[in-house]
């Protein structure tokens, strides 16, 4: 009996290389929309704390399209934001799906249907104003999000972390993402003193712009690997994505702010066994239109 006993036990213990890819963070990663920051930093990784660190409208700007990118990619999403507005957030999650800065839609209406048929289906709850942080603890007590992402957090506000965690009072930043199953994004400002929070665990992204703003050293930062990259940019912003770019991608997934190409139509076709038809009906001899179908 005692024998069968242990026999259970080894079964249920993990093997070295499952403790490797534990320890070394090895977990899947959700796309942040930008090409750049995806090859520094493999993406942001689920159930674990991320922290962002940036100028406050470059953040915004990286933050939103990661929020809309996720939420088309299918992750169910939360935004949040004591600091900006409900209007300014749904504004900027907007702009960030065709990766153009957060006031870039208040100057034009040229996108507005093919972003507004987009917004509708995404997965996706945003939340502003000094009523944040209470709205985010109902949001996620009523279901929790694959991803959350905070802006203008700051760790001396009792309000956010009761939101989050009202158990003890503080924020476990490795536990609280670990038990929850949510990847937790946190964005501050590039001075704030953050390193005694930066406990093992915690990636971190850091937008520093140069004196002239016409570039912006992107570094990201994890405790096995740190990489950083120099990118140009327009009018204080990131350059949109380029048409074709790489991006990190969920598996077997469209995202919804890209438009589908004719050669990913016909890969679509060809998986179901079936080939991509073009048709044009024309009027008859008689001027009767074709039945429809």
């Amino acid at each position: 009996m005692a024998g069968q006993q242990g026999a259970e036990q080894d079964d249920e213990r993990p093997s070295i290389s499952e403790l490797r890819e534990r320890m070394l963070g090895l977990v899947p990663r959700i796309g942040t929309g930008w090409p750049s920051l995806d090859a520094i930093s493999g993406g942001i990784p689920s159930s674990r704390s991320t922290v962002v660190r940036g100028p406050s409208e470059l953040r915004l700007q990286v933050l939103a399209r990661m929020a809309a990118w996720a939420a088309g990619e299918g992750y169910p999403t939360v935004i949040c934001s004591r600091a900006r507005t409900t209007d300014e957030l749904w504004l900027a999650v907007g702009a960030g799906g065709l990766g153009l800065p957060p006031d870039a839609l208040l100057s034009t209406s040229t996108h507005d249907a093919w972003v507004d048929d987009r917004l509708r289906v995404l997965d996706l709850r945003v939340l502003g104003g000094n009523a944040a942080p209470e709205a985010t603890g109902r949001a996620i007590t009523e279901r929790m999000p694959a991803l959350l992402i905070v802006d203008e957090f700051a760790t001396w506000d009792e309000d956010w972390v009761t939101a989050l965690d009202p158990r003890f009072g503080r924020l476990d930043l490795q536990q609280w993402p670990r038990s929850s199953g949510c990847a937790l994004v946190l964005g501050m400002d590039g001075m704030h003193d953050f390193s005694e929070h930066l406990s093992r665990g915690v990636f971190t992204l850091r937008l520093e712009p140069d004196d002239d703003r016409t570039r912006v050293r992107l570094g990201a930062y994890g405790h096995h690997s740190r990489d950083h990259r120099t990118v140009l940019l327009r009018d204080g912003f990131l350059e949109a994505p380029a048409p074709g770019a790489r991006y990190l991608r969920r598996g077997n997934v469209a995202n919804t702010w890209e438009d589908r190409s004719e050669q990913e139509i016909s890969s679509f076709a060809e998986a179901l066994g079936g080939e991509p038809v073009s048709m044009l009906w024309e009027p008859e001899e008689n001027g009767e239109q074709p039945p429809a179908t």
